[in-house]
């Protein structure tokens, strides 16, 4: 199981590329780049360029901000950038977003994926001279030939899911289930892979060979209470302005129904220290990455065997260094438990 950051929330391009620098010094198997304040695009290209051998990837790009045939291009560039190091997630961002800050509706996403990942892997992968051409029922591309050959036969393409129908089709077309930020060993053992290898199998595709990277909060602190309470925190984020349709479905897949109420309820209002309060330990316990650096490493073991990858999002502590500094406890983390 390989682990890494995922960058994109610092205040500082030299911060995100120190950071990567100093993962791939540690051992981190991967640097994933969000989609959040700065463009996960151009966050790979700066990682890329500042390392060597680590693997440098999107989690996630917005398919709706962008063409499926520029976003080929882009696979295509930044592999052969990377040196074949390169791996696109993708997925359709927040709905919520999508229409407040680009005037998008992406409230229909399934067959608009569909399309989006095929073309993608078609653009990235074609060799020289060759024509591409599709004809979706959301996107097209007419009669474009690859001008230079790609550095790879594939560019690993990670579709991001969360419900069903979005798990089903990214076992269908992509090469990998992008799992999100709250998700316990459980769910990925019981739910996740053994729905995500049926699906693949039901179009002719070899289950076995599905990559299941997933996004974790981990909040590492000396005083385990101090950290649990900054993992309360983030969650309760992922409910203001208003709901992150993403995490209030997986919370609710995996049985918290009444807690995913109360945070819809509280946090559009602000109400966050209430619902700190009410917000069930056990969430913090089965969905986060959280407590003191050796319970943090107890935690991450637990998922041995059913995530391939864990893309750690790391949690702000109170009174944390600035900068490269607050990642010290994440690089401790992934040296003691890659060592």
């Amino acid at each position: 199981m390989r682990l890494g950051p995922l960058l994109g929330f610092e205040q500082s391009f030299e911060t995100v590329v120190t950071v990567a620098r100093e993962m791939e010094a540690v051992g981190a198997g991967s640097v994933m780049l969000a989609e959040a304040g700065r463009s996960a695009v151009t966050q790979a290209s700066a990682v890329i360029a500042a390392t060597e051998s680590i693997e440098v990837g999107t989690y996630v790009m917005n398919a709706f901000a962008r063409s499926p045939w520029l976003t080929g291009l882009t696979a295509r560039d930044l592999d052969e950038m990377s040196g074949g190091r390169f791996v696109m997630g993708v997925g359709t961002g927040n709905l919520h977003f999508n229409d407040w800050y680009m005037g998008v509706d992406s409230s229909k996403p399934l067959a608009a994926m569909r399309d989006f990942v095929q073309i993608v892997r078609e653009v990235a992968a074609a060799p020289v001279g060759t024509r591409v051409t599709y004809d979706g029922p959301v996107h097209q591309v007419a009669k474009w030939r690859a001008s230079f050959p790609p550095l790879r036969d594939s560019v690993p393409i990670y579709l991001s899911a969360s419900g069903p129908n979005m798990m089903q089709l990214a076992a269908e077309v992509s090469d990998g289930i992008g799992v999100g930020i709250m998700a316990s060993a459980d769910f990925m053992r019981d739910t996740v892979r053994p729905n995500a290898v049926v699906a693949a199998e039901s179009v002719g595709r070899d289950g076995s060979e599905l990559a299941f990277p997933m996004g974790a909060l981990v909040s590492v602190n000396e005083d385990s209470e101090a950290a649990r309470d900054a993992a309360k925190a983030a969650v309760c984020g992922l409910f203001h302005p208003v709901p992150h349709p993403y995490y209030d479905s997986q919370i609710r897949q995996q049985g918290f129904v009444e807690a995913a109420d109360m945070l819809a309820d509280l946090m559009p209002k602000g109400n966050t220290s209430e619902a700190m309060k009410l917000m069930p330990e056990e969430i913090i316990d089965t969905m986060t990455i959280s407590g003191t650096p050796s319970e943090c490493a107890r935690r991450v073991r637990d998922y041995e065997g059913v995530a391939d990858q864990i893309v750690m999002m790391r949690v702000a502590q109170r009174n944390e260094a600035a900068g490269v500094h607050a990642y010290e406890p994440i690089f401790e983390l992934i040296s003691e438990t890659t060592s």
